[in-house]
């Protein structure tokens, strides 16, 4: 397993063709999060003198306790399940990992002594950071760090996308107009699957006060990066020579630069934050929220309302909501009865 996902099937009498597509069906980070408790098993069961890719569910209980008994969370143990449910067999048995009768009940015992509770209680107040980058202006004048920090931060609040995402975006699917900027995502993103493929970014002009206009700043960033990108095709590139490609972790380090300097805890709230913040700010000024989890990607407004709306007006569009763009009461019976 340690070698390669495909030769596990392989050795499992999976033809190598088979095994790579059946290795393909997990994303990279998933494999890498997985392995990290695929490990674990391994070393449980050489410690024991196991066979570690096909087993008892007494084994499986053992191995949970153990790490039940460490503290580990409801979350932490439902991964562990789905990473050995990927790779591990169960023998003797016509149930697998995930749908054995007494491995279903143990987790729902765990949950019920250790329920996941969301990462915030609380979020951080939208209007704060805005009063911080209205101060960041104007466009053509402040530094191309500041440009970029503002940018990232105006896109990652007004569209509600991951971090991930906003990595993704690149220059030749961006199609823009004088009120609107739209981003096509071809990249597989974590709300990808089949029948669900690909997201458009839309950003709507905010003229009742530019200098929180996101797409004033997207033009701006991109006629000041011009000259600097060569053939780098991403939208986010680095201010600092050489000048690359923008990653997940250099975005996300930009995004908890402007809450830093907006007064917002960084060593509470992260870079994903933000989808909470701005999702929250818009269900606050009424935006609807099927238009909410369409903007989000989510698909239950369950997942939202447990995991996302938080406590800490009206809008025309999700980003105007996000600002804090009044409606008038007409446009908020409309939004009720759409």
């Amino acid at each position: 397993m340690l070698q390669g996902w495909s030769k596990h099937f392989i050795a499992q009498g999976l033809t190598e063709e088979t095994a790579d597509i059946m290795a393909a069906s997990w994303r990279k980070s998933t494999k890498e999060q997985y392995m990290v408790y695929i490990r674990k098993w391994q070393r449980f069961c050489h410690e024991r003198h196991l066979c570690w890719t096909h087993t008892k569910v007494g084994n499986l209980f053992a191995f949970f306790n153990s790490m039940y008994k460490n503290g580990a969370s409801y979350s932490t143990l439902n991964t562990s399940r789905s990473a050995l449910a990927s790779v591990v067999l169960l023998r003797d048995e016509k149930y697998t990992i995930s749908t054995h009768p007494w491995i279903c009940r143990y987790f729902r015992g765990i949950f019920n002594l250790r329920p996941p509770t969301p990462r915030y209680s609380f979020i951080w107040d939208v209007g704060k950071v805005l009063s911080y980058l209205r101060q960041v202006t104007p466009a053509h004048k402040i530094s191309l760090c500041q440009l970029t920090h503002k940018v990232c931060f105006l896109l990652a609040l007004t569209s509600a996308q991951r971090v991930q995402t906003l990595s993704y975006l690149t220059l030749n699917n961006v199609k823009a107009s004088k009120d609107c900027v739209e981003i096509a995502v071809a990249d597989l993103i974590k709300q990808s699957q089949p029948g669900n493929v690909g997201v458009k970014v839309t950003l709507k002009a905010f003229p009742e006060d530019k200098k929180l206009c996101v797409v004033h700043y997207v033009k701006e960033y991109i006629n000041r990066t011009s000259t600097l990108r060569k053939e780098v095709n991403a939208l986010f590139v680095t201010y600092k020579q050489p000048h690359g490609k923008a990653s997940k972790q250099t975005i996300a380090r930009w995004i908890k630069t402007v809450l830093r300097a907006s007064g917002i805890d960084t060593d509470l709230f992260k870079a994903h934050s933000t989808r909470s913040a701005a999702t929250s700010s818009a269900k606050r000024n009424h935006f609807p929220i099927a238009d909410i989890l369409k903007h989000a990607g989510w698909k239950n407004e369950s997942t939202f309302r447990n995991f996302y709306l938080k406590p800490a007006s009206q809008a025309t569009s999700f980003g105007q909501a996000v600002l804090g763009q009044p409606l008038g009461r007409d446009k908020i019976q409309s939004c009720k009865h759409r």
